[in-house]
């Protein structure tokens, strides 16, 4: 076994990739990282969805006021990577007088928050992914609303309701219903997107993994931190496979159209 290991820690390519005693020192430093990456990806999520949700209203809006300024947002945000909105917008938004004013007016704010970073570095990553998502949650819920029977509105109509009544108490619970699992899977995309914060300097998994990568010149940190993403996203695919079968089933075997998101 001893020479085993030995091989496997000199021969060049399991020595890069998977060195055993590389992993071992690296898994400690990129698990302080995981909640790091989780925070962002879920509060990221749970701001994505009100604003999705008013941008599908906007879209499917009579009103070209309202329709077209939201058309516009979404086809840009889709249109264009994440990587590069990173770029632009979290390293654009410093450079606002009226940003630096605010923090300026709160110096709370630039106070070491996790790893000696201040509460503005996390603010912009979380702005920045919740608008990202914010798109496709938008063509999520736009997807999901049209979905629903139009007697389902008559309906509720029929009994007195408003029209904001009818879709708060029995069109919306509908299509949550019916996008839960695609809005598992657009959670899933957007915790593996927190990568890119890596590009902006935070300390998330694939940044810590970097460091690490750089000190000990191996690649092995990588794969430890490849195993942290897993450790989430498999576990949620299940999930994920599950309730799209029992939706099948309660569909009566037909499939909902559900808008696919490509990960950036």
């Amino acid at each position: 076994m001893e020479a085993l290991i030995q091989w496997w820690e000199t021969n060049p390519l399991t020595r890069i990739f998977f060195s055993f005693d590389v992993m071992e020192r690296a898994v400690p430093i990129i698990a302080e990282a995981f909640p790091v990456s989780v925070t962002f990806g879920l509060i990221s999520f749970l701001i994505a969805i009100p604003w999705g949700l008013a941008l599908a209203f906007m879209k499917m809006s009579k009103s070209r006021l309202f329709r077209w300024p939201a058309t516009v947002f979404v086809d840009i945000v889709r249109g264009t990577p994440l990587f590069m909105q990173v770029m632009v917008i979290y390293l654009g938004i410093p450079l606002i007088p009226e940003y630096q004013e605010f923090v300026r007016a709160n110096p709370f704010l630039k106070e070491p928050f996790l790893f000696g970073v201040d509460y503005t570095v996390y603010m912009r990553g979380l702005f920045v992914l919740s608008l990202n998502s914010s798109a496709y949650m938008a063509e999520i819920f736009r997807a999901g609303i049209q979905s629903i029977h139009k007697g389902q509105m008559e309906a509720a109509r029929s009994l007195g309701m408003t029209i904001p009544k009818a879709m708060i108490f029995v069109i919306i619970p509908q299509t949550v219903r019916r996008l839960l699992p695609t809005m598992m899977n657009e959670f899933i995309l957007l915790f593996k997107d927190t990568a890119l914060l890596a590009a902006v300097g935070i300390n998330e998994i694939t940044q810590r993994a970097r460091q690490f990568a750089a000190v000990e010149f191996n690649m092995s940190a990588y794969v430890v931190a490849a195993v942290f993403y897993l450790l989430l996203t498999i576990p949620l695919g299940r999930v994920v496979a599950v309730l799209e079968e029992r939706l099948e089933r309660s569909e009566g075997g037909r499939s909902v159209g559900r808008p696919k998101r490509e990960s950036t």
